[in-house]
């Protein structure tokens, strides 16, 4: 199973999700667009957009914006599976006709996260622990689309997990972090974060030890669904 990965910074890769997923059978093919002017030109069965710090609305800084939304619209019509995480939800509600807007308040580190649908039948939202807290680092939000149903919220930002369908599914926040993808960005934190949260990295320290295996067993639950998803187009494909 042939899976593009768009990866639109060094920074943020794929971390446990693309180890799980790789775990089971899937071959990733990643486009490190700030490196490569295209993705390799092989047949894929699915799409992964990953996360970056650049706004879904930044077509100025980030040309490539307007290509990943076409490619969320190809696979689309290809009826392939397709998961966004954080830039990468932000781009699928664009491509779905929505809009990315700056959210009121920056959520950065980890957040508790909610169910917002009971009656939702994806395994990895059966029997959610009531402490499952997920790494966040965003300052964008995005209007979900008509045709897409919430799956998970908090009280911090509302849309955190959608799906459209029966095979796209964006999420705010990021399911794919290690413990040491967390520690770069903190390294790498800008001069606003510094000055408007000033105890984020005692802070932020704290919660990979609480909260990083828990999120390392939800990102396996959701690359496992995902990922069957994959080779079920992949058997009517045939």
């Amino acid at each position: 199973m042939n899976i593009l990965v768009i990866q639109s910074s060094s920074q943020d890769p794929i971390g446990v999700l693309g180890t799980r997923l790789e775990s089971q059978g899937a071959q990733l093919f990643t486009w490190l667009i700030e490196q490569e002017p295209s993705a390799p030109s092989i047949d894929y069965e699915g799409l992964i957009i990953l996360g970056r710090t650049t706004s879904a609305q930044a077509h100025q800084h980030l040309p490539k914006l307007n290509t990943m939304v076409e490619l969320i619209q190809c696979f689309h019509h290809e009826d392939k599976p397709i998961m966004g995480i954080c830039l990468g939800a932000q781009l699928i509600a664009r491509a779905f006709g929505s809009k990315v807007h700056k959210h009121a308040i920056a959520e950065l580190g980890y957040s508790p996260l909610l169910l917002a649908d009971r009656t939702a039948e994806e395994p990895w939202l059966q029997n959610l622990p009531s402490n499952l807290n997920l790494m966040q680092w965003h300052f964008d939000t995005f209007d979900l689309p008509d045709s897409a149903q919430l799956l998970m919220t908090n009280y911090i930002c509302r849309n955190q997990a959608y799906r459209i369908g029966r095979k796209i599914y964006g999420f705010q926040f990021h399911l794919e972090v290690t413990p040491e993808i967390v520690m770069n960005w903190l390294a790498r934190k800008n001069a606003w974060i510094k000055s408007n949260y000033p105890y984020l990295d005692g802070e932020l320290t704290q919660q990979v030890k609480v909260y990083s295996k828990r999120s390392e067993k939800f990102a396996y639950q959701v690359a496992d669904a995902w990922l069957s998803l994959v080779a079920e187009s992949n058997i009517w494909a045939a």
